[in-house]
């Protein structure tokens, strides 16, 4: 029986990968926040 390997997902990297292309293109956490509806920024932050 063979098993399929996951992608390892690095939370920092993915973290500091998501700010640099917010700033980028000059996106506040609140646009981000209104784009995927969250109701808070906390959420963009985590």
């Amino acid at each position: 029986m063979t098993y399929k390997q996951f992608p390892v997902i690095d939370p920092v990297a993915t973290g500091e990968n998501i700010v640099r292309l917010r700033q980028e293109r000059g996106l506040s956490v609140r646009d981000l926040q209104a784009y995927f509806g969250f109701e808070e920024p906390q959420a963009i932050y985590k």
